[in-house]
């Protein structure tokens, strides 16, 4: 199996989770009405699916997990009302 180059880390590192919290809260900002859109919708399950898969609350500032918690609130809120 290839090895990864040197100069790359083999896991994301905190300013990779805090560069997409930093995306989602520009799209938070720019479409305040996210969560009435199915496409916004599925964008923001897909960011919170990589968020997810990327990071852990101890790699994230309170303020960091405030807001990922809220968006995660929010968008299974959503969904179960779309479910309805």
């Amino acid at each position: 199996m290839r090895k990864p180059p040197k100069h790359r880390p083999d896991k994301p590192t905190t300013c990779d989770i805090s560069d997409l919290l930093n995306e989602m809260r520009s799209f938070v900002e720019e479409n305040p009405l996210w969560y009435e859109d199915e496409d916004s919708l599925a964008k923001m399950g897909m960011a919170l699916a990589a968020l997810r898969a990327i990071s852990t609350p101890e790699q994230v500032t309170e303020d960091e997990y405030e807001f990922a918690f809220n968006l995660f609130s929010t968008f299974n809120e959503a969904m179960r009302s779309n479910n309805e």
